[in-house]
């Protein structure tokens, strides 16, 4: 288990940069804990109930939206799946949904995003196309790090869709340790941000 709220105050350093802000360094087991209430109060504000959500040994909650009742998943199948990936305020930052993605680019033809007076391209994704994976006997092969995917998507993954068919989704909430960390990724995701995933395997194809 995780530390609690110990020694709050040396958790944060504060160091200065160059062009004259402040950068702020959390203890990571206290970022873990502020990540985890945030976890917990979206979860409980979107209605989930405590039988309804998993918990991986790092701290990446789960929630089966829809078993699925279509084709199973099994060892050596090759899985397309889409995706949503939204901030735990419900924006979304990346999908492979088409749909999704046009309406993003319509919204905000209309509603520029704005940062200090210079309008900012937050959504440029220009293909939409599912993820590829392989399942194998010891789970999901699922790259992380540079060029691949984040810890926590990966961890999520193989947590879950043991659970799915095709047809189903899932929701997965990820502490920022196992998704941008410190650094954040993008407009919508500052650093420390904790974020979440929607899955649905949408084809199998059997070896």
């Amino acid at each position: 288990m995780r530390k609690g709220f110990l020694a709050i105050v040396v958790g944060f350093i504060l160091l200065a940069c160059g062009d004259g802000n402040v950068v702020v360094q959390i203890d990571p087991d206290i970022q873990f804990e502020k990540d985890s209430i945030a976890i917990a109060e979206y979860l409980s504000m979107s209605g989930y109930s405590e039988s309804e959500i998993g918990n991986t040994n790092n701290g990446i909650r789960y929630v089966i939206l829809d078993s699925g009742s279509m084709e199973s998943i099994d060892e050596s199948d090759q899985v397309y799946f889409d995706y949503i990936g939204k901030t735990l305020g419900d924006t979304i930052f990346d999908t492979s949904i088409e749909q999704i993605g046009d309406s993003l680019k319509n919204y905000y033809d209309e509603n520029p995003f704005v940062i200090d007076n210079d309008t900012v391209d937050v959504f440029t994704r220009t293909t939409y196309d599912p993820l590829f994976i392989t399942y194998s006997s010891s789970g999901w092969s699922i790259p992380t790090g540079q060029g691949g995917y984040i810890p926590g998507f990966a961890e999520g993954m193989a947590a879950t869709f043991k659970y799915l068919k095709v047809g189903g989704a899932v929701l997965i909430m990820i502490p920022s340790g196992q998704a941008y960390g410190t650094t954040g990724s993008g407009v919508f995701i500052s650093p420390n941000t904790p974020i979440a995933f929607e899955l649905m395997p949408v084809e199998v194809i059997k070896q």
